[in-house]
């Protein structure tokens, strides 16, 4: 079965299942406030859903009450369905701690005039809601800049707002910042959009974790999206073809770690060196199946007061970090406390504080060794887009000389098999990358919990001791104070940003 007749079975199954809701607003009748790209997005998104399968609805140009009656009618299309998308492109404001999307209407100058003249997320987000689709994605490239923000009537960007189970909103850009309309012909997070969106078998967050990282590299991190969800199942845009290109040793190295990495059991770490002799994680493997097997509670020394009176939110998270629980959610931590306590070489040393001192050195040890793989990639993937740039270039050269010139078609044939070899090394490193960026979000976000207030970098001798690490390799060094950095600098408003990615950004 070729590619296209793979694509038409897939649409085909979708079809009745797959709904999108594109609006974009170029032409304000303000005449300062137009825009060059959302309706050439609008259009390129619509192409690129519909050879999805999505019966794509497209509203140009729109007013207030035009957009609103759209949301209305799209939300009778979305119930029941598989898969419901939302995207807008234009101005967006946020008024009072409310987003805003502005029509086309708008040319007053007061705050009044901008809330007659524009369209509540809040209104999208409830019509999502209810109409209850299996994942309702809002894609939101709504923060351009315009007069009203730069004379202070406004805050710039969009404010983040919650949304319901099932749904996942992605910003253009993070909270109060301003996103790039582009110099081509789309804006510089809908060019990332329809450079992965059909990737095949890509989850929904892995895709825009792509997007993201795109944007950020592409604009040298002026421009930061952000993603807020509450998606339980994986959903991707385009079906699983044959044929896709494999994962490479470290994808699957990485993959496996992260399948037992909260294992208190040594077999699966026994497994993991047995598949993975060199991996990433080997030295920390060693560790876990060297320690001693779990005493009976009732021998272990009475509990330390401070680990019953901790904020139990914290321990579970130090918990899940050292490998002695799969869930954070777990209401009865003794288990797992009675794990850990059993394998201290001092008994009474189990307090809260060394808990989570040993915490923090496990995560300094996975963030450091994650974050060495993530630099050495962007670097790897940077050199591949300019090598794919120039051979892009070229190809379309010899295929004007292949027109007129028969002679050049071995040459043509060539090229293309580059390209083909160019974009498979690409998407290894593509894949690479969604382990690395998503798991160290994880480790992030679970360190930003726990991690003890104060921390310094003296924790770092502490943390590599055990395992094998070399403290006086510089990089490793400045790594772990990097992920310090990142820990000290995350707050919940910055969750689903990207912002550490931009600390990784190789000098040109």
């Amino acid at each position: 079965m070729t590619f296209l007749n793979v694509l038409f079975f897939a649409t085909q199954v979708y079809a009745q299942e797959r709904v999108a809701l594109l609006i974009g607003n170029s032409n304000y009748e303000a005449p300062e406030m137009s825009l060059r790209n959302p309706a050439n997005d609008v259009a390129a998104l619509s192409a690129a859903l519909e050879e999805l399968g999505f019966a794509v609805t497209q509203a140009t140009d729109q007013n207030a009450e035009a957009m609103q009656r759209a949301v209305e009618k799209f939300g009778v299309a979305a119930k029941g369905a598989e898969m419901a998308v939302f995207f807008y492109a234009g101005h967006g404001v946020q008024i009072g701690g409310e987003n805003h999307l502005i029509g086309t209407d708008f040319a007053g100058n007061d705050l009044s005039a901008l809330r007659q003249s524009s369209m509540t997320l809040d209104l999208v987000r409830d019509v999502m809601s209810r109409a209850g689709p299996d994942i309702g994605i809002l894609l939101l490239d709504a923060c351009r800049n315009n007069p009203f923000t730069e004379s202070g009537m406004v805050e710039n960007g969009l404010v983040r707002i919650r949304g319901g189970a099932g749904l996942l909103i992605a910003y253009a850009t993070d909270p109060g910042n301003v996103a790039y309309d582009g110099l081509e012909e789309n804006s510089v997070f809908t060019s990332g959009l329809l450079d992965h969106i059909a990737t095949p078998n890509l989850d929904v967050r892995l895709m825009l974790g792509r997007v993201r990282q795109q944007v950020v590299l592409e604009t040298d991190g002026r421009q930061i999206p952000w993603v807020e969800e509450s998606v339980l199942d994986e959903y991707s845009f385009a079906p699983v073809l044959a044929g896709s290109a494999p994962k490479d040793e470290y994808t699957i190295d990485l993959e496996h770690w992260r399948r037992i990495a909260s294992s208190s059991n040594a077999q699966d770490f026994e497994g993991y060196l047995e598949a993975h002799p060199e991996g990433l994680f080997a030295s920390f493997a060693r560790e876990r199946i060297a320690a001693p097997l779990p005493e009976p509670a009732a021998s272990l020394a009475p509990i330390n007061a401070s680990l019953t009176e901790a904020d139990p939110n914290k321990i579970a998270s130090a918990l899940v970090a050292l490998g002695y629980l799969n869930d954070p959610q777990t209401r009865d931590l003794g288990p797992a406390l009675d794990n850990y306590r059993s394998q201290l070489p001092e008994r009474e040393t189990a307090s809260a504080d060394r808990l989570l001192q040993d915490a923090a050195q496990v995560s300094i040890f996975l963030a450091t060794t994650t974050l060495q793989r993530l630099r050495t990639d962007i670097v790897a993937l940077r050199s591949l887009e300019r090598t794919l740039g120039i051979a892009e270039d070229a190809l379309r050269q010899i295929e004007d000389i292949a027109r007129t010139d028969a002679n050049a078609l071995p040459i043509l044939q060539q090229a293309r098999n580059d390209i083909y070899d160019i974009y498979r090394s690409r998407g290894i490193i593509l894949r690479r990358l969604d382990q690395s960026r998503s798991y160290y979000e994880e480790v992030l976000n679970r360190a930003v919990i726990f991690f003890p207030p104060g921390i310094d970098a003296s924790i770092i001798s502490k943390a590599s001791a055990p395992r094998d690490l070399n403290i006086a390799d510089a990089r490793m060094t400045n790594d772990a104070a990097l992920f310090l950095r990142h820990v000290s600098q995350a707050e919940d408003s910055r969750k689903g940003s990207y912002q550490w990615l931009t600390d990784l950004i190789p000098p040109e």
